[in-house]
């Protein structure tokens, strides 16, 4: 049976890129692991959280998370640092320029082996999502909670997660994180962030099978077809309710 990590006392921030989901988890008091690929970003995010490094509560692994361990090439959007990606169609969307650099690249098992299985996993590692749900499945300890930016693959990142065992879903659209303020520590979310902690966000969690119909008539229908403007986009959050 698949155990969970209640009472863990970390979260993991997948694509860390800024920071600011980072500043956030901090903030809520737990130890954070971000992983990014971006050298830049690390090295900005080395600055700014000098601090929580020094005390131990946020550990930057500069690496892309993949198939296997090894190094890979990682392709830097020099237009919007946001798409930066393994996956060489997801990062030069729109024609966009790329830098290519080889990486380090590390799986998640490696990770839950060396710093632990964390509370919350958020996972948001632009175009190689799959790669991580997809580990999940074998793990016999998972976070308690997890969430996943969404994209065309919606429905299978869904079915991944209740495969895994999480039988609690919501969604929460992107659009409305910015400015949103936490009512403990007053912490104002910025535009781009990931937003609460998916057992903070309003509204009741639901049921795999609830939660694909409340998609495929807001997001996505099941052909495909977009249904949301463009202007809102939206990550799925998940739990272990029973």
């Amino acid at each position: 049976m698949t155990d969970f990590a209640h009472n863990s006392r970390s979260i993991f921030d997948l694509g860390m890129n800024n920071g600011d989901d980072t500043d956030y988890y901090l903030k809520l008091g737990y130890d954070v692991v971000a992983l990014e690929a971006n050298p830049s970003l690390c090295h900005k995010a080395t600055e700014r959280f000098a601090s929580a490094i020094e005390e131990g509560r946020l550990t930057i692994v500069h690496a892309a998370i993949w198939e296997r361990s090894g190094e890979t090439s990682f392709l830097v959007n020099q237009d919007n640092d946001h798409w930066s990606s393994i996956d060489p169609n997801w990062a030069g969307r729109d024609d966009s320029a790329c830098t290519a650099i080889q990486v380090r690249c590390v799986t998640l098992p490696e990770l839950f082996t060396q710093f632990g299985v964390p509370y919350y996993l958020k996972i948001d590692v632009e175009g190689v999502d799959h790669v991580v749900l997809d580990q999940l499945r074998s793990a016999p300890l998972l976070p308690a909670y997890a969430s996943v930016e969404d994209c065309r693959f919606g429905f299978d990142y869904m079915e991944t997660l209740s495969a895994c065992g999480y039988d609690g879903f919501k969604l929460l659209d992107q659009s409305t994180v910015e400015g949103r303020i936490d009512p403990i520590n007053g912490h104002v979310f910025p535009a781009g962030a990931s937003g609460p902690l998916g057992r903070d966000i309003e509204g009741d969690w639901i049921s795999h099978d609830s939660m694909v119909i409340r998609y495929s008539t807001t997001v996505r229908d099941k052909e495909f077809n977009r249904l949301a403007p463009r202007t809102q986009w939206w990550d799925i959050h998940c739990t272990r309710l029973t």
